[in-house]
């Protein structure tokens, strides 16, 4: 700290000895065809500071000292360029840069392919033995949205936005006031409703996967970082197709888009919906592994009623059956298309039209069950994949999408259950979305896959008014996919670790530390470690131990009991 505020001062003399002291500097990018590279980041290592090109690959330096002064440029797929300018008076500088191409970032890329696959031979074997269930057995609906805050629904506290047909979900059953998705974006937190695990066993914690064709699936690559699920990862619909039931997926996907990876490849009978999020391109729609729906043809505004009808659709042809529906919608996330038929609506500006959009779909699924006389026989999940973007509400939690406070991860959640939910119940009860795969599973008496840790518990006491089965749930951080922090029933203690992006940011600020918070009174407001010093140590006790058995054995593999015993 001393040395930053030493350079800072000797800048800050620089510029009072110098007689100019607006000089500007415009300069151009350019590759090496002659076509202008917008992004470059343009570096003043000596001032302290840098600026980015537009999409002309021009930008404008301003207020430099006269003299020389060092600018860094660099780009992706280039290489970077050191330039020493030289500045006269206030205007009229000029300088044009063109860059090498460099395909370092590709060579990176090329030394790592996807994880290995090391249960692939288990996964097999467990799915093999199980068998279809007799007797009846209760459907599944289960809607996730994309980036909910924990304030977006006027049953979460929100005067602006009106969401009447999620509410009667609590009416009906029961509203957790404490659930957490495994992590605060959008595939970790997936993996993990998926598999009942961590993110982190299966390579999965590390941000978001792109579309293989997206330069950011390069720089995953060139890191090591995974970008689709590895395949001998156990997902649920895997599960319950074997055990009898027709599955079906409509909406957001982003687990892989490349085969072996898609949502057909890990038990989901029939699919429609787009593969990663809505504001990745291209925007393309599938129907299976064909495509449905060629990006320039997507209607983003009509994306929700559409994954709506394919949903309906699929209830209706298979009401006969026992039946999986997983419905991840790609909204709220940025960028935000408001139906048509509701643009306007809402209080709430075109963020609450969004949401509102949404309630109205809810209530076509839950109307579509009634009339067709399954409401009694199907348990219904409602929740988020992680706390609020920017424009959306975290309610009176702290943080939000992308951080590891409780806005970045307690997410909204209700479940009807019948014959389990009593209408109308509130649980404080802390629960995971990991926590689905194993309560759906022992329903049907499904034995759990022996070869890997669940991290997730049975939800159904909790569900029916009891207590959690969680003495912990755990943190994890956006980019470094670390365990940051880690609650008990009254307590969290959140650490600050690495969590830098590739591309810059994502960093603390500079004067966060370790805290401990009081979930009872607080909304992470204050750090009562040195009140509570027992409790804190208690925490990054258990919280240091986790991390050490997790880095022993990242996947979280079980050895088989000596004499072939499971």
């Amino acid at each position: 700290m001393r040395s930053t505020f030493m350079r800072i001062a000797a800048i800050a003399a620089a510029f009072a000895s110098t007689s100019a002291l607006a000089g500007e500097m415009a300069i151009q990018v350019e590759g090496p065809d002659g076509k202008p590279v917008p992004g470059a980041r343009l570096g003043l290592p000596e001032l302290l500071r840098s600026e980015a090109t537009g999409k002309d690959g021009s930008a404008v330096l301003a207020d430099l000292p006269n003299g020389e002064v060092a600018v860094t440029v660099t780009a992706q797929g280039f290489r970077p360029a050191l330039q020493t300018i030289t500045v006269h008076g206030d205007a009229g500088n000029r300088l044009a840069v063109r860059l090498e191409r460099s395909d370092a970032l590709q060579r990176a890329a090329q030394t790592h392919g996807e994880p290995a696959v090391e249960h692939l031979s288990q996964k097999q074997a467990y799915l093999k033995a199980i068998r279809p269930i007799a007797g009846k057995k209760p459907n599944i609906l289960l809607v996730l949205f994309d980036d909910l805050g924990f304030g977006d629904l006027s049953s979460y506290g929100n005067r602006l936005i009106k969401t009447p047909n999620i509410d009667a979900v609590a009416q009906r059953g029961i509203k957790l006031e404490q659930f957490y998705s495994a992590s605060p974006v959008c595939t970790p937190s997936r993996a993990a409703l998926m598999s009942g695990r961590y993110p982190e066993r299966a390579h999965a914690a590390n941000h978001v996967f792109f579309p293989s064709s997206h330069p950011m699936a390069t720089i995953r690559r060139s890191l090591g970082w995974a970008n689709a699920l590895p395949q001998d990862e156990i997902l649920l619909p895997e599960v319950l197709s074997r055990a009898g039931y027709v599955t079906g997926a409509f909406g957001k996907w982003h687990l892989g888009d490349q085969p072996g990876h898609r949502p057909t490849d890990f038990g989901f009978q029939d699919y429609f919906g787009i593969l990663y999020s809505n504001d990745m391109k291209p925007e393309t729609l599938w129907r299976g592994n064909v495509v449905d729906t060629p990006a320039e043809k997507t209607d983003q505004g009509t994306l929700t009623e559409r994954i709506t009808d394919e949903a309906v659709a699929f209830l209706r042809k298979n009401s006969k059956k026992p039946f999986f529906a997983y419905v991840p919608y790609t909204a709220p996330h940025l960028p935000h298309f408001p139906n048509p038929k509701h643009k306007g609506v809402s209080e709430g500006g075109t963020y609450g039209d969004v949401i509102e959009d949404l309630d109205t779909n809810v209530g076509r699924l839950l109307q579509t069950l009634k009339d067709l006389k399954l409401d009694d026989n199907t348990i219904v999940i409602v929740t988020s994949d992680n706390g609020g973007d920017w424009g959306g509400s975290a309610g009176n939690l702290r943080g939000r999408k992308g951080e590891t406070f409780e806005g970045g991860q307690r997410i909204p959640a209700f479940v009807i259950w019948p014959g389990v939910t009593k209408p109308g119940s509130v649980s404080q009860e802390m629960g995971m979305n990991f926590d689905v795969f194993p309560t759906i599973l022992n329903t049907l008496g499904i034995p759990l896959p022996a070869d890997r840790t669940i991290d997730g518990t049975d939800l159904k006491p909790l569900l029916a008014g009891g207590a959690t089965k969680h003495d912990y749930l755990y943190y994890t951080t956006t980019w470094s996919g670390r365990f940051a922090g880690v609650r008990d029933r009254h307590y969290k203690y959140r650490d600050i670790v690495a969590n830098d992006s590739p591309m810059g940011g994502g960093a603390e600020p500079y004067n966060a530390k370790p805290s401990l918070y009081s979930l009872d009174f607080d909304n992470e407001a204050h750090d009562v470690s040195a009140k509570h010093p027992e409790e804190a140590a208690r925490l990054v006790a258990q919280l240091e131990t986790f991390r050490k058995e997790n880095d022993a054995n990242p996947r979280g593999w079980v050895a088989p009991l000596a004499g072939g015993a499971k």
